[in-house]
């Protein structure tokens, strides 16, 4: 079955990622209970499959070779009735009533999730990926996440507990953890998700040797982020997943994270009570609970620094190494408002040092993932290096950050906060 291609979306002023609308909703999120670090799937799921409108031209760069735009008004294929699947292999799921966005206070951001039942009776790959936008006008950004069978009663639970369609989530669907054991650092290295869409994104085709691995019994969970600068009105999103059978004949996609930590002081003329790092930390903890602590303290051990006196300062960078041999299909990074570049290397300071990403000028309203050319192949042992250098002087020049008090910056979620992350989509031998 041919899929008529999606006709790309320019984005209207309410649909682009602007810093202070984004901000309103960043700032009321980081008040929920503590997710995990579900976040992180958000950033892997936007960055990797999608490509925000921020290229030039306006057009999205294909995962492979997919037919071209068409003009007119979008072009829908003949619904699959949701749930089910297509004599094709196409399961249709989405929204199964309109829902109107709200936001509360002065946030113009409504992030929304919704349970969806795959209805799969085998283990499948999910091939392709096409989104449809209900209503284009105020659909900023569409996840999709995996619900493993172990998780389906807890997200049954977690949907109960909102009485509306859904229920509010801005960081990721805020489902309990796959097994008993994962912890933060776990779900810093992973991420359950499926697929994402951006304005401008059309039908993804993943390539004739790979796919998205889901089992029998999986649900979904699909997260929308609404903007209401675009204007009113209900959305009925749905996404197309086009499967096939996991006979073994494609590999497995997977999300690899690279994270390095964040101990940005405050500029020199700076003061306040924010700017001593225990007193800094103590309020993450409050914010995110004790959990934080942990993901702090696991991140410069995993990186090698010294628990109890961190090294501070506006560059960090952290070794990993590469614990089976893999092929990179694309790479992408991520920090919030104070990020300046981001970089991952492969085996750094040698004589078979590769870059994988550069970015020396960064941009939080374009995190579309860089796609490589062919697959870059990484071995075994190998030095994945990731970089980040912040600047604190960006809190004195950006409006969002205008009546921020100034504070040490760690790793966090939360608008104050910032990460370090490199996000690699690979596939392992």
């Amino acid at each position: 079955m041919e899929w008529p291609p999606l006709v790309a979306i320019a984005a209207t002023n309410g649909q682009k990622c602007r810093w202070a609308d984004t901000l309103g909703s960043m700032t009321d999120g980081a008040t929920r209970r503590n997710r995990r670090f579900a976040f992180l799937g958000v950033i892997a799921a936007g960055l990797v499959l999608s490509a925000c409108a921020g290229a030039s031209d306006g057009q999205v760069p294909k995962v492979a070779a997919t037919p071209e735009p068409v003009a007119g008004a979008l072009t829908q294929a003949t619904p699959t009735p949701r749930g089910a699947m297509s004599d094709e292999g196409i399961v249709t799921v989405g929204l199964t009533d309109p829902y109107t966005p709200t936001s509360t206070g002065a946030a113009t951001d409504d992030y929304r999730c919704f349970l969806l039942d795959l209805g799969l009776e085998d283990d499948r790959m999910v091939t392709g990926v096409r989104f449809v936008p209900g209503n284009p006008a105020v659909v900023h950004h569409a996840i999709v996440y995996r619900v493993q069978p172990s998780q389906v009663a807890g997200a049954l639970t977690r949907d109960a507990e909102d009485a509306e369609q859904g229920w509010s989530c801005f960081g990721g669907p805020d489902l309990p953890a796959p097994t008993a054991d994962d912890d933060a650092l776990s779900a810093i290295r992973g991420a359950a998700w499926l697929a994402a869409w951006a304005p401008g994104g059309r039908e993804a085709m993943f390539g004739d040797d790979v796919g998205v691995a889901v089992a029998a019994g999986s649900h979904a969970v699909l997260q929308v982020h609404y903007n209401l600068l675009g204007g009113p009105g209900p959305d009925l999103t749905e996404v197309q997943l086009r499967t096939e059978p996991d006979d073994g004949s494609r590999q497995a996609l997977q999300t690899l994270l690279l994270p390095a930590p964040v101990e940005l002081p405050c500029a020199p003329e700076e003061s306040g009570p924010m700017c001593d790092r225990e007193t800094s930390v103590a309020d993450t903890i409050d914010r995110f609970g004790g959990e934080s602590l942990r993901t702090l303290w696991g991140l410069h051990l995993i990186c090698g620094n010294d628990l109890t006196k961190p090294p501070a300062g506006a560059t960090q960078s952290c070794d990993h190494k590469a614990q089976s041999d893999m092929k990179v299909y694309s790479s992408a990074g991520h920090m919030h408002l104070l990020g300046r570049s981001i970089q991952i290397e492969i085996n750094p300071e040698t004589d078979d040092a590769q870059t994988l990403l550069d970015i020396e000028l960064w941009d939080f309203d374009n995190q579309s993932a860089t796609l490589m050319g062919e697959p870059q192949l990484v071995q075994k042992g190998d030095v994945l290096r990731v970089t980040c250098t912040h600047d604190v002087s960006l809190r004195q020049v950006l409006p969002a950050l205008a009546d921020i008090e100034p504070r040490y910056v760690t790793w966090g979620e939360g608008t104050t906060d910032e990460m370090c992350l490199g996000i690699l989509s690979v596939t392992r031998a």
